[in-house]
């Protein structure tokens, strides 16, 4: 070549590799764009037009008072009974679904996403069709403006958000049987959400009979059903993920907060009295908002205030005997109890909150002063300006009736003041042992709460030695009896390595795609078996799933013909296992830890030592075999849990990256022990980013990306096409629809 050719040439290649490098930044520019715009969508989809729904229903409810409540049974409505009930269902389900689509833009999980796809749209629809039906209802006016609009952009944003979910999760899997249970979770999920004035209007005012008051059968019931309840949604939660559980009280306590949210006018700034400041009602405002935000010292307020004073309400309901059952005043007196009762204990039962110190509770006396004070003031305001009212009972001799002729004469101790020409009168003596009395009161709540963490504490202990025993009847049910036991040691002589993998699919609980997905492969006795891939390509996730860590989402895997979900204990039994960070009782020797192993998987005195000495040698360890393995240099650990995966003589010796950090010796015996494992006939199949030494050791490899194999082949065929392994390796890795055909490769190299 001439020294013109040769100029021509190397500036060729220099322009060759500058287009390359522009090409891959203009590929990396377009796919940093693309994730840009995902991640804008997310934004807006999972952030945005949720927090814009809660503006919306916020505004609705707080801009209109509902006249809706003032219907008794289906005759005083102005539609016919069956289109009154559609319209009412209507209503219910939608205060349901917009909490559903609100929530699942800060909450993914199955049964969410489910819920989110299947029921939104049509009840958005149903809404839709009966929009004029629902405003007459709630205002008599089917064009109130403000409160039409905020209903639409309900049902628009709600319907848009129901379309992305279904987009978002088009790939997501469900079969009959999760169907089925998100049908009955949304059953359950009505309860809380069920508008106040449902039964007052389905059911009308017949119940007046039915007193639930003075401890008479139907006030039991109501009372019992503040224990069952929360009992229920204790044992339901309990064992769920922290994000099911999380979900579920937030779900309730908002959806109780709009339902109790609706019975009350904030329209009109001019008659703040007739807003909800009652100690109870508190509790259905602070116990979302401490939830959502954890707000933990306003917590302890509710949990020691709240529910006393609901508890207290509860055995003596404030309204008239003959009050209707149905009544919206029944229902919400009710409502409003029952979750300023149980919500509080249930979100600590929980662990959503932390059980109280003496801080927490100082905290709570704290917070129980101001709102005393704010009610305090409000009474005396409110009644000096012609509205009597009895925020917390201190402003009437209402407990006081209750307590004798002494207390009635402490309240009529007063003493008043004028102020602009306003008699404000206050009952000062009174008003201040009401406050001791609650304070002692929530003192003595607390060494309740002591004596439930107890009765808890030994429940929990209770239900873990029971689950133990239970585990233990298990494993021994699992483990061969010695007949059965000697007969599977002859079986396992007859029995060919092998293992494979058919469809196999991992997704982890807490992602919406897959670590591994359709995965097939077969590897032979004899082989030295290499498995490539990029670092999260999903190596780790498959070797954990054949060695039974963790459970396989879909698919099979077959450990020398034994199911590894199927039958774990023969599978296993069949396995060596060398994982990529080794744990080890660094207390016992090798020699012990090493029988110890061997102990477990029942091997002869006489095959133990024999093997023991083997490796021992192999490895060179004949020097620190019975020192303590703390002393041990890395490279030695490595070796030892090589030896105890080695010590029963597996037919699948499995090795998550073996050579990591060891000295060339050391991996030069590594090697040679993986030779001699092989060369008897059984497989070694090991992952590693040392290419170098996979194409020298293996006969076959395997290469994973995003979760895909993406080729099964032979060194010897790799080689014979031209192209080092690792310019190979690189080629797969680097572009999904290269020149090789991966499917072919998969079915004809299994």
């Amino acid at each position: 070549m001439s020294k013109h050719e040769e100029t021509l040439t190397i500036n060729e290649n220099i322009d060759n590799n500058l287009i390359e490098h522009e090409e891959k930044a203009s590929s990396s520019f377009a796919l940093d764009g693309a994730k840009k715009k995902i991640n804008v969508l997310s934004l807006i989809f999972e952030r945005i037009l949720p927090i814009l729904l809660i503006v919306v229903l916020g505004v609705r409810l707080f801009s209109y008072q509902t006249q809706i409540g003032q219907y008794v049974g289906l005759a005083s409505t102005p539609f016919s009974p069956f289109k009154t009930i559609i319209t009412l269902i209507a209503i219910w389900l939608q205060y349901t679904c917009l909490l559903i689509v609100i929530l699942k833009g800060f909450f993914n999980f199955k049964l969410i996403i489910n819920l989110s796809r299947f029921i939104t749209i049509p009840v958005f629809i149903l809404n839709a069709i009966m929009l004029p039906a629902i405003m007459t209802l709630f205002v008599g006016d089917s064009k109130a403006s403000l409160l039409l609009i905020c209903y639409i952009l309900e049902i628009v944003i709600g319907i848009i958000l129901g379309i992305y979910n279904i987009v978002i999760n088009i790939k997501v899997k469900t079969n009959y049987k999760e169907i089925l249970a998100m049908f009955g979770i949304f059953l359950l999920m009505l309860i809380a959400s069920m508008p106040s004035y449902f039964l007052q209007i389905v059911i009308g005012d017949g119940k007046r009979d039915m007193i639930v008051k003075d401890l008479t059968p139907y006030h039991r019931i109501f009372i019992y059903l503040a224990i069952i309840i929360p009992t229920c949604l204790y044992f339901a939660l309990r064992n769920q993920k922290e994000e099911v559980i999380r979900y579920f009280l937030i779900y309730i306590s908002v959806a109780t907060m709009i339902v109790f949210l609706v019975n009350f006018n904030y329209t009109n700034f001019k008659e703040p009295w007739t807003w909800p400041f009652h100690l109870c009602n508190t509790a259905m405002f602070i116990v979302p908002l401490c939830l959502i935000f954890k707000l933990k010292r306003l917590f302890y307020f509710t949990y020691f205030i709240n529910v006393f004073g609901a508890l207290i309400a509860m055995l003596m309901p404030n309204y008239d005997v003959g009050t209707n059952i149905t009544s919206m005043r029944i229902f919400n007196f009710w409502y409003n109890h029952w979750i300023a009762f149980f919500m509080p204990i249930l979100l600590v039962a929980l662990k959503q909150f932390k059980r109280p110190t003496i801080k927490q509770f100082y905290w709570s006396m704290v917070w129980f002063f101001g709102y005393f004070v704010l009610v305090l003031f409000l009474n005396v305001y409110f009644t000096a300006i012609g509205h009597s009212v009895d925020y917390f009972f201190i402003n009437t001799n209402y407990v006081a009736d209750k307590l004798g002729n002494w207390a009635n004469n402490i309240f009529n101790l007063s003493t008043s003041f004028t102020v602009n020409g306003k008699l404000l009168v206050f009952h000062p003596l009174y008003q201040f042992l009401f406050f001791l009395g609650y304070v002692l009161l929530g003192l003595a709540v607390w060494f309740v709460y002591a004596e439930c963490f107890r009765i808890a504490d030994d429940h929990f202990l209770l239900h873990t030695k029971l689950k133990k025993i239970r585990q233990d009847k298990l494993a021994m049910a699992s483990v061969p009896s010695k007949v059965r036991r000697a007969e599977f040691m002859k079986e396992q002589q007859t029995r060919e390595a092998k293992l494979e993998l058919m469809h196999f699919s991992k997704k982890y609980a807490t992602s919406k795609v897959y670590a591994v997905e359709d995965a097939n492969l077969v590897v032979n006795g004899g082989e030295i078996f290499g498995f490539l891939g990029p670092n999260g390509a999903g190596k780790s996730t498959i070797i954990k799933s054949i060695v039974g860590i963790q459970p396989i989402t879909d698919g099979h895997i077959e450990v020398c013909g034994y199911d590894i979900s199927k039958t774990p204990v023969e599978a296993k039994y069949n396995i060596g296992y060398v994982p990529d960070h080794y744990a080890l009782y660094e207390k016992l020797t090798g020699r012990e830890y090493i029988n110890y192993i061997a102990d477990i998987y029942e091997v002869s005195q006489e095959d133990r030592e024999e093997r023991i000495n083997k490796y021992v040698k192999l490895f060179e360890l004949e020097a620190s075999i019975d020192s303590q393995i703390k002393t041990y240099s890395h490279g030695m650990k490595q070796k030892i849990t090589i030896m105890s995966a080695l010590v029963h003589n597996p037919k699948v010796w499995i090795l998550d990256e073996p050579l990591t950090g060891l000295d060339p010796n050391s991996i030069y015996q590594v090697k040679e022990c993986m030779r001699q494992h092989a060369a008897a006939g059984n497989i070694v199949f090991f992952s590693s980013h040392l290419i170098d030494i996979v194409e020298k050791l293996c006969e076959r490899i395997a290469i994973i990306k995003h979760g895909k194999i993406q080729c099964v082949k032979s060194v010897e065929e790799i080689e014979a096409s031209g192209i080092t392994l690792e310019q190979f390796y690189l080629n797969t890795i680097g572009n999904n629809e290269d020149s090789y055909d991966n499917a072919t490769d998969v079915q004809t190299n299994n």
